[in-house]
């Protein structure tokens, strides 16, 4: 989560580069599964955008959005 004084600046999409490219090191990192609300327009925005896909998959009422990596 980015505070809102620093939202709009490009840190999330760095934030999550970071961590993707993280995990793909990783010899078991074969996917990312990351959760967020429905009505939160931008991360759904933000995901997508680097490739992360919907199967229908929740965390409670969250969306669970998947990227594979391998």
């Amino acid at each position: 989560m980015i505070d809102e004084n620093y939202q709009g600046r490009g840190i999330a999409r760095l934030a999550v580069q970071l961590m993707i490219s993280e995990i793909a090191k990783l010899p078991d990192g074969a996917k990312v599964v990351v959760g967020y609300h429905s009505n939160n327009k931008a991360a759904h925005h933000l995901y997508a955008s680097l490739g992360f896909v919907d199967n229908g998959d929740r965390f409670g009422k969250e969306m669970a959005v998947i990227k594979n990596l391998k």
